[in-house]
């Protein structure tokens, strides 16, 4: 059954967890940690479905109506004999995975809607990508309600027509079900019909403004991380308002391209997985090679779940030639390995678990203590923040706090797929203002915080963009305020002791999830010239200003409490040799 191929999958990912050799493997599956919790999660949800109160279960029923259909479906390519058997036959365990994670899963109280709303398929090439996409049109139409329409969008004519060949294919040596399906027509444009639903399949390119009155009950981004942008993609989803089973699929593989919108979702996706980011509707696989693992079979299996070892050694040829070839490394990384390289993207700034494991299990105790403070102030629709930094017995404790304008966090909460409101609620965030940002009301907080948190605030460290009428209000008000120009010069230093001090848990942090998003989203860039690093707001995914106003006040840290110190014990000895 599909379902207990599903479940052997998942347990087999579960067992491989943590392998690092292809001997190690015995039979258990070599894939990613992504992998690993989805996995982990279906086996969960499974049991979590017995509870009354969870709103999802698991329509075995439905699934073994899918394998009949399967089993009526031929493979029409394919290597290994695999076209002398039905689909059914022939799926791989990832597949069955894919399949009945799709399927399966509805909601208990309107068992006809589909629990996921998002699929995202993240998977190197010769992975069986179009041919899946292909197999879930084909049951959507034989099974969604009449009239239901499909799509596929893809950047050019060449590469929309894939999925649409795909299903010609398939249904041409599957005559038991062809016989329900209208004539596959030849042109791009043309649509496939299925007879018994009057339902309608037609692959579509990504052009701009060519999708917006598009009603899809389901829509298919074809080599998603090839577009240029998410416009189109936000189209069609936004069309489906009115659908009463709407679904959504990401496919792709990995490119090496700056401003590919896959990397945003791939960033969202490491939330999810790493608890930054709750969505119980988005159902991913995420298949790529580690840096670790780029040039050894072990980063193939993990790329490529396919498990063909004619796939398999036609990469390792690949991987040959990239050894020698510099000009073939980029298509063998990002093609084989999937391997997003966008050129300058910048690396991340922490590794968001070693962050997590400075984060203290009570409150710190501010009465009384000398604090940095940090202050990073953004255009007046933007997000601001303002942080605080005590520095004792050799360690860092950090607050910080962001502000919001009160009458965006709707449409922040869609724009950046997160819940403001959880923040604003635990006080880890401030709405203020209205459609602009309330300065007043920052000014205000900062002017209260010895009062209101009993510390003595040395100095604060600001960055001078958008921030001159807020600096003078403090500085006039007694504060000490220092500028910290942003620079790879002055940054960088302040940048590598926050990491070496994060790395060594000697950076304790109160919880906040905000907190960790911030620094899960910032990118690192090495000045051309000197080498030096900083944290550059254009390259990184997300918002930042909580990470950005941590390192004013880190800056402040170091110049006060670490190189002044270290110049005075300078001194001193001097004066005792004399």
């Amino acid at each position: 059954m599909l379902f207990e191929r599903a479940k052997e999958y998942a347990m087999s990912v579960i067992d491989g967890t943590n392998l690092s050799t292809i001997e190690e493997a015995n039979g258990k599956e070599i894939t990613t940690p992504e992998v690993c919790t989805q996995c982990k999660w279906f086996l969960e949800d499974l049991e979590k479905q017995k509870d009354d109160n969870y709103p999802y279960f698991f329509n075995e029923d439905f699934l073994i109506f899918i394998e009949e259909v399967l089993k009526l479906l031929n493979f029409a390519t394919g290597i290994d004999d695999v076209t002398e058997k039905t689909i059914y036959e022939g799926l791989s365990p990832y597949q069955c995975f894919f399949f009945a994670n799709i399927f399966g899963w509805r909601f208990k109280k309107e068992p006809y809607r589909y629990r996921y709303r998002q699929i995202d398929l993240f998977i190197s090439r010769k992975a069986a990508k179009t041919f899946n996409a292909a197999i879930i049109i084909i049951i959507l139409m034989l099974t969604e309600p009449d009239f239901s329409k499909f799509f596929s969008i893809c950047l050019d004519r060449s590469l929309a027509g894939e999925i649409k060949d795909a299903i010609k294919e398939i249904l041409a040596v599957s005559p038991l079900i062809s016989k329900h399906f209208g004539k596959t027509p030849k042109t791009l444009s043309g649509k496939v019909e299925c007879l018994i639903t009057q339902s309608t399949f037609q692959a579509r390119t990504s052009e701009a403004d060519r999708n917006n009155a598009v009603k899809a009950s389901c829509f298919i981004a074809d080599e998603f991380a090839a577009m240029r942008d998410k416009k189109n993609y936000n189209a069609l989803k936004s069309g489906q308002k009115s659908i009463q089973n709407p679904l959504a699929v990401i496919l792709t593989t990995a490119y090496a391209s700056d401003k590919s919108p896959m990397v945003e979702e791939l960033d969202y996706l490491k939330k999810i997985y790493k608890g930054l980011e709750f969505d119980d509707r988005l159902f991913a696989l995420v298949y790529y090679a580690s840096e670790n693992h780029l040039w050894d079979d072990v980063g193939l299996y993990m790329a490529n779940p396919l498990r063909i070892e004619k796939n398999y050694n036609e990469t390792r040829t690949n991987r040959k030639n990239a050894l020698s070839k510099p000009s073939e490394r980029e298509e063998y990384l990002t093609k084989d390995m999937n391997h997003f390289v966008p050129r300058n993207s910048g690396e991340s700034f922490i590794d968001i678990e070693k962050l997590r494991l400075c984060k203290l299990e009570e409150p710190f105790d501010w009465r009384q203590k000398t604090v940095y403070g940090g202050l990073d102030l953004a255009l007046t629709r933007d997000n601001c923040s303002f942080s605080i930094l005590c520095y004792e017995n050799g360690k860092v404790y950090a607050k910080s706090w962001a502000f919001i304008p009160q009458d965006r966090v709707e449409e922040k909460n869609k724009l950046e797929r997160t819940n403001y409101w959880d923040f604003i609620d635990k006080k880890w965030c401030y709405a203020c203002g209205d459609e602009i940002v309330g300065y007043s009301f920052i000014e205000d907080f900062i002017l209260n915080i010895e009062k209101t948190m009993g510390v003595k605030i040395h100095s604060i460290g600001y960055d001078v963009a958008n921030g001159r009428s807020t600096v003078e209000k403090l500085s006039n008000n007694g504060i000490k305020t220092v500028q910290v120009k942003q620079t790879h010069m002055i940054l960088h230093s302040p940048i590598k002791l926050m990491q070496e001090m994060i790395y060594q848990k000697n950076f304790q942090y109160e919880e906040n999830r905000l907190y960790e998003i911030n620094f899960q989203n910032c990118r690192l860039k090495p000045n051309m010239s000197s080498g030096l690093m900083y944290i550059d707001k254009k390259a990184s995914n997300g918002k930042i200003d909580m990470a950005v106003s941590t390192t004013c006040a880190m800056y402040l840290v170091e110049q006060n409490e670490i190189l002044n110190k270290k110049k005075s014990f300078g001194v001193q000895t001097v004066n005792l040799k004399k």
